[in-house]
């Protein structure tokens, strides 16, 4: 194929030769196909690049805030991940999505691979931020292998659940040489959470109305440790002076949402019996002059 032009210039206002032009059929990471028609430069056959022509002719859009460019061939959508850099040479969020598409089982964790904007063995964190239906995600440190990596999946629904291929799930985190990845070790045991929980205080004396105490959890091993644990901070849910206890105050913090509108939370009505215990905790504070 015959070049449109036989020079184009470089850095610096340097003429370089352009070899040809050459069709290349490459592989994206969710294992599309895609076809790039590009002129070849002397000197730089090892990379090339994706100029106007090629995103005008797709009718591209390119999207620096999750670093994809997207556009549709035929009915196919095709995505094609890249990585930028921020001024500090760190690598920026990217968005996450599913490499292929899965069936999860029922009530079971399953790991499935995601696409991530990483190098091979680059380390990152995945952190969900859409809605998945029944299936729950977590945010988890993972290892990138050629633009992918696992992250596990709980499918929580009684039936099977499919995931689609390039469903967008959440974004990926780079993680700089500043942090250390602590692999696990084998010390995590039972034996040595118990000699660490005995250490913490008294884990002995039953808590009161310890029987109505609902953890969540049947197994007597976990629920022993779990009431160990309530049984050390047990200062945590009784009134020792003028103060509620810690866990009856409900915690606030502010939220900056930029020029964004600011967050509406719903109405609630509250029962006479707890405008009663929020006066009165009030009452008692505003007497010892807590607040």
């Amino acid at each position: 194929m015959e070049a449109p032009v036989d020079y184009v210039e470089g850095i610096g206002g340097f003429l370089l030769d352009v070899v040809g032009v050459w069709r290349f059929e490459l592989r994206s990471v969710f294992n599309e196909k895609v076809i790039v028609e590009a002129c070849v430069v002397a000197g730089c056959t090892d990379e090339f690049l994706l100029g106007v022509d090629f995103m005008r002719a797709k009718g591209a859009t390119m999207d620096f805030d999750k670093n994809e460019v997207r556009y549709r061939d035929g009915e196919r959508a095709v995505v094609i991940p890249f990585r930028t850099r921020d001024g500090s040479g760190g690598a920026r969020v990217a968005a996450v999505r599913m490499a292929g598409e899965v069936q999860l089982a029922e009530r079971a964790v399953t790991p499935v691979q995601v696409s991530v904007v990483a190098e091979a063995g680059e380390y990152g964190l995945f952190i969900p931020t859409k809605q998945t239906g029944s299936v729950m995600l977590a945010a988890t440190v993972t290892k990138a292998y050629n633009g992918r990596a696992w992250v596990p999946a709980i499918n929580t629904n009684s039936v099977t659940t499919k995931l689609p291929n390039k469903k967008e799930l959440g974004t990926w985190i780079p993680l700089d040489g500043e942090m250390n990845i602590l692999s696990m070790n084998g010390e995590l045991r039972v034996e040595r959470l118990n000699e660490w929980l005995n250490t913490m205080g008294d884990t002995v004396a039953p808590l009161k109305d310890e029987s109505e105490v609902r953890i969540g959890v049947e197994g007597a091993d976990a629920r022993n440790l779990v009431m160990k644990l309530l049984r050390v901070y047990r200062k945590l849910s009784v009134n020792s002076g003028d103060c509620p206890p810690a866990t009856a105050l409900d915690m606030h913090h502010h939220i900056d949402t930029g020029d964004a509108s600011p967050i509406m939370l719903k109405r609630r009505r509250q029962a006479q019996t707890e405008d009663k215990i929020i006066e009165d905790n009030v009452s008692q504070m505003l007497n010892a002059g807590v607040i």
